[in-house]
């Protein structure tokens, strides 16, 4: 059980390094053991101090506790249903290092957030062969377009990858916010594997990204404006020694704003009108794991990946964006569960995005309205290029 977590991070000119990562853990790694009925009960934290380490501004921490109940199958030759209940609570406290140093939206950290104190994710699930249900307050970022490799590196842009998070309502249900919704999944022995998830369209209940209205996870309203996010994957392996392949796609239903277009066809910028609206948001991914060396889930194993995912440039922030990692696990053999990794994450900035800041920049100062249009257009760009994160 990871107890606490350390990083030190340093700035050097383009880059925001973590230069020193320390974790404490309560146990050593141990094999996998088959579901047992019982409670677990844990805690896990991380703190990280960037910038100088000066001030209180410069420390940024999290907690989150969980409790697991599960339930063997109905019958003693493991045939039935087995149900599993889970729930947790995450406090977030101070700013991580990406609003002060980086200013885009692929975060030098993966645990920042709004400052809070909230019910973070709960559910029911049952299990009955190679078929499950799960229901509740999810969080898909945990279960969709995840890989090995990209899982143990901090920066966000190798977690719930951009081509979705930039693309939807308040990033989606991910987190730091999780939504109502249901996932149903299906795995065969060969490991060839399905799962569809459709979950409340937002998660904040605030389409502005306001986080007062769910600010401590207790609020839960579904509305036709909000719409409904689903998303699905299927993920199977040619054969033994070749890649696995993951294959997915996602889909909004509520209105999404054009990035550049007006309802008569002109600039919304330059016009000031409202934009011309969208009736829904998709995308599509395609990622692919292999390990290298070694066997899978053993120590001094590497495995990589390579993520691409893309989403129509007329309403999304990101058109497309790539990501790939090395990761070796065990590299000493006194430290089997040590990782190391190292990753180069891409994200293409949607053109009319790009056409309405160019349309904006020359006029914003002379019209508020313009600068309005900007600074909301701003808000939703990330950063268009590459970097190592390590």
């Amino acid at each position: 059980m990871n107890l606490l977590t350390l990083t030190r991070y340093v700035r050097v000119p383009g880059l925001l390094i973590p230069l020193l990562g320390v974790s404490l853990t309560a146990n050593e790694e141990t094999p996998a053991a088959p579901v047992v009925a019982g409670l677990d009960v844990s805690i896990d934290g991380a703190v990280g101090l960037h910038g100088t380490g000066e001030g209180e501004g410069s420390l940024h921490g999290n907690a989150l506790g969980h409790v697991l109940w599960q339930q063997q199958p109905t019958t003693a030759e493991g045939r039935g249903v087995a149900w599993s209940a889970y729930a947790s609570a995450l406090w977030i406290q101070g700013r991580g290092p990406t609003a002060e140093f980086l200013n885009d939206s692929l975060a030098a950290s993966n645990s920042e957030g709004f400052e809070t104190v909230r019910l973070y994710s709960w559910w029911l699930e049952g299990n009955a062969g190679s078929w499950s249900a799960r229901a509740g307050a999810l969080l898909a970022d945990e279960e969709f377009a995840g890989t090995e490799s990209g899982g143990n590196l901090m920066n966000s842009a190798f977690g719930w990858p951009a081509y979705i998070s930039a693309n939807t309502v308040n990033t989606g249900p991910a987190f730091y916010a999780a939504a109502l919704g249901l996932r149903i999944a299906w795995e065969s022995e060969s490991g060839t594997s399905w799962k569809l998830g459709v979950y409340d369209g937002d998660s904040f209940d605030s389409r502005d990204g306001d986080d007062g209205p769910n600010r401590h996870g207790l609020h839960y309203s579904m509305s036709e404006e909000q719409g409904v996010f689903v998303i699905s994957e299927g993920a199977f392996c040619p054969s033994a020694g070749w890649p696995t392949v993951k294959l997915g796609a996602w889909w909004h239903s509520a209105a999404f704003d054009d990035g550049y277009l007006d309802q008569h066809g002109g600039s919304a910028i330059l016009s000031g009108l409202p934009a011309l609206q969208h009736s829904s948001n998709y995308g599509a991914y395609a990622i692919l794991e292999h390990t290298l060396l070694g066997e899978a889930d053993k120590p001094g194993h590497v495995c990589s990946h390579l993520r691409a995912g893309m989403s129509p440039e007329d309403r999304n922030a990101v058109s497309w964006s790539v990501d790939t990692a090395l990761a070796w696990t065990g590299p000493l053999p006194s430290r089997p569960a040590d990782v190391l990794a190292v990753g180069v994450a891409h994200v293409a900035t949607s053109q009319d995005f790009v056409r309405s800041l160019a349309a904006a920049s020359p006029a914003a100062h002379r019209n508020p309205t313009r600068r309005s249009h900007l600074a909301d257009a701003k808000q939703h760009l990330p950063a268009h290029g590459a970097g190592p994160m390590v």
